[in-house]
């Protein structure tokens, strides 16, 4: 097979050979954006699935810990929990965020006038103080007041027919949903039966050394990726926590969905905090400047606590990069995988990070070569001078 591809075409075989193979080569050229159309008609229909995969890694964790804990090692009892725990963050979120979240729309809605002339004061006493011509700015801060107003009024009339489209593709995400669910719960019951499986289908189709390696690395980044993910959950929570009472000591508004909104953009590590200010600022700067001071003042204590104590306690090692790296790992990921690539991106450079130091170990080792030996006799190089 070998010499028929290297020797070149001589007889009329070899060239229709040639020729429907250039064919088939267009055809599929040609059928390329419909294979691309099926297949993500596929990954579609395949999405509940996924779901339920990442849904069931990620109570996983807990479940390993209450069974651990509490339990005595029963995994049944130990799911039950989790799921429990799971279902109830779920109510608390919406019982939290969805009344706050109509409220504050309303709240705003009602006080738009209010702000648009504030603003508007503002360009005022700009003008006045520093004379700066601000008519124009003015006529601007007029336009998008009368366009918001007019969004809101369309809004009302638009509820009924956004409403029965909710209906419908609440009933599409309903099925979704429930599939998600029980796929994590058949996951999750028989892990260690799908464990086996995978370890034998693996063992079977390769061999020993490469199966053994294959079995290590995903080892290693199931033990990064849980030890990561685990501890950015739990901190999230802390922080969200945190934010929510202090918010409520100091009588800020709006408390219970900026709380929410700081702890889930927390997940995002360096950038997740300003994630979460920046839109809290703003909402409380149209009420008040002092109140946004106050806020922001609040994130800064909440993120200087949870950085220096909270955060190294709870994570700890988890991933072994350094600060350029996570933020490497940030915007790489979230360049071509938007927020999920940003808060999965960190845990992903470091399951590469740890592979390419054990390939720099087994190299150094293949010749006789010791890293502390080099370390010793290359130091490194003083840049004060």
């Amino acid at each position: 097979m070998k010499k028929y591809f290297d020797r070149p075409p001589s007889t009329m075989g070899d060239w229709l050979v040639l020729a429907a193979g250039t064919a088939l080569l267009f055809a599929a050229v040609a059928r390329l954006p419909a294979a691309l159309m099926a297949l993500g008609g596929l990954l579609a229909l395949l999405a509940p699935f996924g779901w339920g995969l990442v849904l069931a890694y990620v109570l996983d964790i807990p479940t390993r810990f209450f069974a651990q804990k509490l339990f005595g090692g029963r995994r049944g009892w130990a799911m039950g929990a989790s799921y429990a725990l799971f279902f109830g963050v779920l109510a608390l979120l919406a019982a939290l965020v969805v009344p706050q979240l109509v409220q504050s729309i309303t709240a705003f809605a009602g006080r738009l006038a209010a702000y648009e002339e504030t603003i508007r004061q503002l360009l005022l006493w700009v003008q006045a103080t520093f004379g700066i011509d601000m008519a124009t700015a003015e006529q601007l801060v007029q336009a998008v007041g009368s366009e918001l107003q007019g969004w809101f009024a369309s809004l009302s009339r638009q509820a009924a027919q956004a409403a029965a489209r909710a209906a419908g593709d609440a009933a599409g995400a309903a099925a979704n949903a429930f599939v998600a669910l029980a796929v994590s719960i058949y996951l999750l019951s028989g892990k260690e039966n799908l464990l086996h499986a995978a370890h034998t289908c693996l063992r079977a189709a390769l061999p020993p050394r490469a199966a053994g390696s294959v079995l290590a690395v995903c080892t290693l980044a199931n033990r990064i990726f849980s030890g990561y993910l685990g501890g950015q959950l739990v901190d999230a929570l802390l922080v969200g926590g945190e934010t929510f009472a202090l918010m409520s000591i100091f009588g800020l508004e709006y408390a219970p969905l900026l709380a929410v909104l700081v702890g889930v953009t927390n997940i995002v590590p360096v950038l997740g905090p300003f994630l979460g200010a920046v839109p809290g600022i703003v909402i409380l700067l149209l009420e008040s400047p002092w109140k946004a001071a106050e806020f922001a003042i609040i994130i800064l204590v909440v993120q200087q606590v949870d950085g220096n104590f909270i955060a190294p306690r709870i994570l700890g090692g988890a991933t072994g990069l350094p600060g350029l790296g996570v933020l490497l790992a940030i915007v790489v990921g979230g360049a071509w995988f938007g927020i999920p690539g940003m808060a999965l991106g960190v845990p992903t450079l470091a399951v590469v990070a740890a592979l390419l130091k054990q390939a720099v170990g087994a190299g150094l080792a293949a010749r006789g070569l010791d890293a502390d030996a080099l370390d010793r006799d290359f130091p490194p190089m003083d840049t004060q001078n």
